[in-house]
Order: C-alpha cells, then structure tokens, then sequence
C-alpha cells in the first residue's frame, strides 16, 4: 500500500430470538439511539477461543448459528470453545467455513443467547457517512464498543471480496465479531486493518453481510 500502509488481519490475540432497535438507515443519530442499539445487540456479541488464541463471533437468527472469521475458528470440522456474553461456555463446532471470504460458522452445543438480524438490502443499505459501531473482544475485553462511520462501501480486498471500509477502531481481537448499524442490524464482521504498524489508525474493514447471508445459507 502506498505509504507503507500493510493490510494485518486481526489475528486472535494470545494473551488474553431476533433482536433490533428503532431507527432507520442513514438516519443521523437522535439521542439515545446509539445507546439502545448497543443495549439490543451486545448479548449476542461471544468470545471465541481456540488453541492459538481469541476472538469474536455473533450469533445470528433465526437459527443460533455463530458468523465469525475463518482465520479465527479455522476449518469445518474444529472445534472452539465460545464464551456467551453472561460469561458462560458453551463448546462449538465449525460447520462452514470460507477462507476467500474469511467466514466461518459455528454450530454452539448449547444455549448462546439471541440472534441479531442480519440486515437484508444489497451493501446493507450503507452509504459512506452512515454511524456504524463495532463489537467485539480486542485484546481480549469482551464487549469493547468502538462508534465510527462508513468510509466506503464494496471496497475491494485483497482476495478481491467486497468490503465496508470504516473508521471505528478495530483491533486485534475484534476479528469475527459485530459491525452494526443504528436499527441494530448486522451490517458487517471485522476482519482486516490498513496501517503502517499492526495497530488501529482508522482503517478497517468488515466483510458484508450479503457475503455472511450467502455463507449461512449454505449451512443445513
């Protein structure tokens, strides 16, 4: 990247039902409906932990399962152990997984809380300018909340993949996790960051939900 910039993915870090709040997309922020949004959608936001390290994962409705990223939970088959927002730990199987794409998804082996709705429209309905707010386990401080906004959607990434830009700080250990919107929509899971070092400057991106519906979907 020009400047030096190296795109790191947000590795796991090693030392450490359908719910949605009022409002409509694109809508500039009215008092409390960054706090409600937060309020509906942050039980569902798990830890995700495996034998090299941690991350995040969302459940999802209607059915329970877990979207986080591949580079987190690895390949169909392994198995992670997932720590639910009351902090219990329900053990999970990896049941699809895309490393093109850096999903995977998770079938828990037990009660994980409710799902969030992942929001229907192509691109989620973003437009740059959008208050978006991410969720997640950086540095393995389960429920951190970064606010931010969309810079770009469908940017491409590296493997060519379509992805929201955004400049809510991520960082290591927010991978798999939660990109929502003001409706408390999934509108995207972290995933990659731009910087000169392997830490936040403002430049992430989130892979879309269209490409976490197509994942789901294939999932029986």
């Amino acid at each position: 990247m020009a400047g030096g910039a190296t795109t790191y993915l947000l590795d796991d870090d090693p030392q450490s039902g359908v719910v949605a709040a009022s409002g409509a997309a694109g809508e500039a922020s009215t008092p409390g409906a960054l706090q409600d949004a937060i309020a509906a959608v942050d039980g569902s936001v798990v830890q995700v932990r495996t034998a090299g390290g941690l991350g995040s994962g969302v459940v999802t409705a209607p059915r329970g399962l877990i979207i986080t990223n591949e580079h987190v939970a690895g390949s169909r088959g392994d198995e992670v152990m997932v720590i639910t927002a009351d902090d219990r730990r329900v053990p999970a199987t990896v049941v699809a997984s895309d490393a093109s794409r850096d999903l995977a998804v998770l079938r828990p082996k037990g009660s994980v809380g409710q799902g969030v709705q992942i929001a229907p429209e192509p691109d989620a309905a973003l437009r740059p300018g959008d208050q978006v707010f991410a969720i997640g386990s950086p540095f393995g401080l389960q429920g951190t909340v970064t606010v931010g906004v969309v810079s770009a959607v469908a940017r491409r990434g590296e493997g060519g993949a379509p992805m929201i830009q955004t400049d809510a700080p991520i960082n290591p250990g927010n991978s798999g996790g939660g990109l929502f919107d003001l409706r408390g929509r999934l509108v995207g899971v972290p995933t990659s960051i731009n910087s000169p070092v392997p830490g936040n400057v403002g430049i992430g991106f989130a892979v879309t939900a269209d490409e976490v519906r197509r994942i789901l979907g294939s999932v029986n």
